[in-house]
């Protein structure tokens, strides 16, 4: 028992040396006392304060509005962009249809040109014909 008791004792005088060495490493923390002057100038650095939370709500509904500007002009951006692509695609079916009707006509427009050659060709042989029966009918 008597052991037990030196034990302790040796426990708790380790603890206290760990406690002591502990302590003369650390700095120590000292904080000034308030008097009036100090908690005066601190109600005046608190007016400063005031301000640039003013001032700093100011900015944040100003950004708060931007932000809701960028996002109405990001919505009307994706709309017109949407249009445009629609209007892009209307008219790419329009040129390629142009382009169809284009072809047709260029058929028809040779359809019509190979015709009227050979209506001059028939003419031009008709003509031949008709002066040949004229001599034939003057020598006879």
């Amino acid at each position: 028992m008597e052991k037990d008791l030196k034990e302790e004792a040796d426990q708790k005088e380790d603890v206290e040396a760990q406690k002591e060495a502990k302590a003369d490493s650390e700095p120590e923390i000292k904080l000034p006392s308030l008097d009036d002057s100090n908690f005066d100038s601190l109600f005046q650095d608190t007016s400063e304060f005031e301000v640039a939370a003013d001032r700093l709500e100011q900015v944040l509904k100003s950004m708060e509005t931007l932000l809701m500007d960028v996002e109405d002009l990001r919505s009307q951006c994706s709309y017109q962009a949407s249009e445009l692509m629609q209007a892009a695609a209307e008219m790419k079916q329009q040129q390629e249809e142009l382009k169809e009707n284009y072809a047709e006509m260029a058929r028809e427009m040779q359809e019509i040109v190979d015709s009227v050659e050979e209506l001059f060709s028939t003419k031009s042989a008709f003509d031949a014909k008709e002066k040949e029966m004229q001599k034939l009918s003057r020598q006879l």
